[in-house]
This record gives C-alpha cells, structure tokens and sequence, in this order.
C-alpha cells in the first residue's frame, strides 16, 4: 500500500525520488560496483601483483592514470580508493574502469559483484534495471562463459527485476564481437534480453558492426548501442542506418545535427541520457552545457540513467533531481521518472 501511495504522489522534492520506485535503462554493471567489494579485493589482491599478468595494452592505459598509479605505489590502496575516481577525460575514464576487472578473478567474485548490485538497486528503490555487462572483460580473467551465464540467469524473487544487455566489447574488433554473440545467442538465458557496445566509439565506429547486430537481432535480442558520446552526430546516425538500433545510449551529441535531432523525434527513438556522466567524461564541460533540455524540447524521447554511479559518485535520483539545473520542471521530471518503463526491452513496472 504504502509503495502504491508513492507511486501516486508526484514527485516535487530529491526525497521523492528516492523513495519513488524507479526504472533503469542504462548502467554498467562494474560502473554500480559497491566500494566494499572492491577494497574487499584490493586488501585480498594487492594491484601491482594483479597487474603482473595484465596485457600490456591495459598497462598502458594505466600509466595515462594518476590515481593508478598512485594505488599501484600505495601501502594500502583500499584507503587510498578515491584516486581512482578522479579522471580528467574519457580515456581516464575507460582506465579506471578496466582497472576494475581485474579484481573479478572468479566466479565467486562475479556473483558477489552480481549481488551488490543488486542489493544497491534495492536501496534506491530502483525496481527494474536493464544492466549491460561486458562478458569478454570476464572470460578475459579466467571465468568461464557457461558459469557466467548460470549467474545472469539467477532471478531471485521479492527483489528488484534485472535484465541484462550484453556488450561483446567493440576494442576487441567486429569479428570477435560477431563470434561472441553467436556463442551467447546459443546459451543465452531469458533474462539477458539485448545487446549493446560501449567504449571508444571514435577509434571503433558503430558501422563496422552491422554484421554483429545482424546476429544479435537473430537470436531474439534487443539492440542499443552507445553513439553521440565520444564521438559526434556521424556516429548516432551509423547507430540508426547502419545499426538499425532500437534505443540509443546516451545519444546527447545528436543536438550538434538538426537534421538528425528532427529524425529521432520523428521516429520516435529514445536516448538513454546520463548527464552527470557526459560531464565527468569531459563530453561538456559543465551540466550547465547539458544539452538534455534542447533535446527534450525537440520532441526526443529519453530516459534519465547513471551509467556508472560509483565511477561518477551519483545515484539515479540524483540524476533526476539534477535536471533542475537544467531549467526542467517538477512535474516534466515526474514524468520522465514514471516515463522510462515505457522503454524497457521487458516488462518493468509502470510508475
């Protein structure tokens, strides 16, 4: 009763919103890591032993870091965690969060990550999350893809309803991404629902993987793809041609084109926009230059998303509660927090 009551209320304060039951379209499931689990496995693991064995191209990544380098030199890198939060651009960014799998060595640690997740979302009332989960970083470490899979398709009940958006991981090339997905496809559990691709979209463009989401769409799944972060309008429209994707990740560079800005809005396609993200990446500089309000004005369907809420320090009513800044009304904010369901690849909860 008293959830129906919350749900009814609208929502005109940061109080309502976290207690608002709530849907979420677009996180990382390494980017919502709890911080207990990592120092856990940074005291068990320290990280220069850990990165012995690291590809030398995750070690160079490294060395563009402070905070990495910093924790790789520190007597005790779990006090010392939030060096690796503090990033001055996206490649610093990509740095600190690869760094992070490195402390997933097992299956035991893959479902201990699963469930701190899951016991976030409980805390935030988030009753429905679509989380992608980049499964080659994984297999990379030793982990094996059938266990993987045993632990995506857990789904305890009485608690928040996940679903999971696999990324084949696009820095490891168009073939490897079309080889993974046809291995998923053919193991896949009913709870892992669609398929996306994060990372540097400028070194590897959305065009070089039609094939990938040719077989992705096969096998039954849903499409997203990050586009318009790091990279321009060029990439959002190869997400949409080329792609032919159902939903976007992120998207916001889109307002750079009007041309392109009329077609979303036309077709109905919705961005998954997460602006404390954009700033902490260096997409804009400033939430003030957030352009989530000029694409709401146009017609553009989105959701409101953290992306990675322990990388950029924020929670999913925060997110909302923060569109303010941006000249959002209460009741427009309401609406797009009772909104996202709408989007979801599943049937996630009308608010």
């Amino acid at each position: 009763m008293a959830e129906r009551a919350a749900a009814a209320r609208p929502v005109a304060s940061l109080a309502d919103l976290q207690a608002l039951p709530k849907t979420e379209l677009h996180l990382h499931l390494r980017g919502a890591i709890p911080l207990s689990f990592l120092r856990s496995r940074l005291r068990r693991r320290p990280p220069a032993a850990v990165l012995d064995a690291a590809p030398p191209g995750h070690l160079r990544l490294f060395s563009k870091h402070p905070g990495i380098r910093d924790l790789l030199e520190a007597d005790d890198p779990a006090a010392d965690l939030d060096r690796l939060f503090q990033y001055q651009n996206f490649e610093q960014f990509l740095a600190a969060y690869l760094f992070t799998v490195h402390f997933v060595r097992t299956i035991d640690d893959f479902r201990a990550l699963v469930g701190g997740v899951r016991a976030g979302f409980g805390e935030q009332r988030i009753t429905y999350a679509e989380v992608t989960v980049s499964i080659p970083e994984y297999i990379e470490q030793g982990l094996q893809l059938t266990e993987i899979l045993e632990v995506l398709a857990e789904d305890p009940p009485g608690g928040p309803t996940v679903r999971w958006i696999v990324d084949p991981v696009r820095g490891y090339g168009p073939a490897k991404a079309e080889a993974h997905l046809e291995e998923v496809a053919a193991r896949r559990p009913q709870t892992l629902l669609g398929v996306t691709l994060g990372g540097a979209e400028h070194l590897f463009p959305n065009r070089h993987f039609s094939r990938a989401y040719e077989i992705a769409r096969e096998a039954g799944l849903r499409t997203t793809v990050h586009a318009g972060e790091a990279a321009g309008p060029e990439s959002v429209w190869q997400a949409v041609r080329t792609l032919r994707v159902e939903r976007i990740g992120h998207g916001v560079r889109a307002i750079e084109d009007p041309s392109l800005v009329r077609h979303l809005a036309e077709r109905g396609i919705p961005l998954e926009i997460c602006p404390t993200s954009n700033v902490r990446t260096g997409v804009y500089r400033s939430l003030a230059e957030h352009p989530a309000r000029g694409l709401f004005e146009a017609g553009v369907q989105m959701s409101i998303n953290t992306d990675d809420p322990t990388f950029f320090s924020t929670s999913l009513a925060e997110e909302l509660a923060g569109l303010r800044k941006l000249g959002f009304s209460w009741p427009e904010i309401d609406g797009l927090a009772r909104g996202a369901s709408r989007f979801a690849f599943a049937s996630a909860p009308a608010l």
